[in-house]
């Protein structure tokens, strides 16, 4: 069997926190002793299994501190299957920027520096190689044994290749399009697959052709992965103004380590200092976090949301207490765009949910219940999504923030 993480990611304490000067409705009015702001989006995968509990104690305190030196620090996370920075993941980073220059808005007025860090990470069971530094924040120093945790879009492809071969067994009838407008189109050939999607997601080839890759090396695919969204944030007169910082690493599920690849040592960010506390903690994480993930629920839910997971299990399963590798999850800003297909990595993470880990029920977490609607109806029009919803009998159940359900 292939294994392939988890689409969405945040923990328990999500990374997606907004600080306590950043509450819904925006910033009304900037606090007088704040000097600067921060902006840190980790791009990273989305695995279930993904950050621990030393990460977020570490996190609290290093926030703290910076903002005793007049610093606010907004840390954000974006999730992303095998962080894989696509066209269509590009877009939406860009998107998260402006949309956060324009909450800043009273802080720039007040002429309060607004720094921006993206910081590309990626996770398996690296280590240091024998006689090298953490220091020199180089590939070269690090390697990768064999776990169940290594990521698993190092398999991808193998899902690819089992979702296009399920439609041409099936010889399956897809519809494309959005209502008053829909096609179908019965996959008997190559061809066929070519020619959804190419109708469908704009794509030229096919699903496990060319449209899902695998990763190829962890010790050097956040490196990859951060000069293709330099380059594309380079060439974008849109962000010339914008003094925009991006780190690249890899992180250890079991040990709590992170360990920067990108070279630049003369770089010490926030999210730096967090891993540095969190290596201090001394803490190793249990079994929950080294094993194959085996979670109860699968969920769409809107990037704003905080503690996405933890309000999933409250509302649906009835249990206060989240546990790591609950729900496998697939988070992004733009998921209510309903007029819009997914990329190749959230529909290679959803069938991967249906099919692998057998979750047959999704909760799709909506701001609020129009949101909601709209992200049930994106995952619907979908035309790969909807063929596996009505082939595997999944449910979908749309809900609020709140836990109030859409009737």
């Amino acid at each position: 069997m292939a294994y392939l993480c988890g689409q969405a990611d945040w923990e328990k304490g999500e990374l997606m926190e907004n600080n306590a000067a950043q509450a819904e409705g925006g910033i009304k009015k900037p606090p007088g002793n704040i000097k600067k702001i921060e902006l840190h989006i980790v791009v990273g995968c989305a695995d279930a299994r993904d950050v621990s509990e030393a990460f977020y104690t570490a996190l609290d305190e290093q926030r703290e501190a910076e903002l005793k030196e007049g610093t606010l620090v907004d840390f954000q996370r974006m999730s992303v299957a095998g962080t894989f920075v696509t066209p269509g993941i590009i877009d939406e980073i860009k998107a998260h920027i402006q949309d956060k220059m324009r909450e800043y808005f009273p802080y720039y007025k007040s002429g309060i520096p607004i720094d921006i860090f993206v910081h590309l990470t990626a996770h398996g069971n690296v280590m240091l190689k024998k006689g090298r530094l953490h220091s020199t924040r180089s590939y070269h120093d690090i390697e990768v044994e064999d776990a169940p945790f290594n990521c698993g879009m190092l398999h991808a492809q193998e899902v690819a290749l089992e979702m296009e071969g399920m439609l041409l067994s099936k010889r399956a009838v897809l519809e494309y399009g959005l209502r008053g407008k829909r096609h179908q189109l019965r996959i008997e050939t190559e061809e066929d697959v070519e020619k959804l999607m190419k109708q469908a997601y704009g794509h030229n080839g096919t699903i496990a052709g060319n449209w899902v890759k695998s990763i190829v090396n962890l010790c050097t695919h956040a490196y990859e992965q951060k000069k293709v969204l330099r380059g594309s944030l380079d060439s974008d007169p849109t962000f010339e103004n914008l003094k925009i910082t991006m780190t690249a690493g890899v992180k250890n599920y079991h040990t709590n380590e992170y360990y920067r690849v990108d070279g630049n040592t003369h770089l010490n960010t926030f999210l730096d200092l967090v891993y540095d506390r969190v290596r201090k903690s001394g803490q190793v994480q249990d079994d929950s976090h080294t094993q194959k993930q085996n979670p109860s629920l699968g969920m769409f839910y809107h990037s704003e949301i905080q503690q996405a997971r933890a309000l999933a299990v409250k509302y649906y399963l009835g249990m206060d207490q989240y546990h790591v590798g609950q729900v496998f999850a697939i988070g992004s800003m733009n998921v209510p765009d309903y007029f819009k297909t997914f990329g190749p990595y959230k529909n290679a993470g959803f069938f991967y949910g249906v099919k692998h880990l057998g979750l047959r029920t999704w909760i799709v977490m909506g701001r609020d219940l129009k949101e909601a609607e709209k992200m049930q109806e994106r995952i619907m029009n979908d035309p790969l999504m909807g063929y596996f919803i009505k082939e595997f009998e999944v449910s979908l159940v749309p809900m609020d923030k709140d836990g109030k359900r859409l009737a």
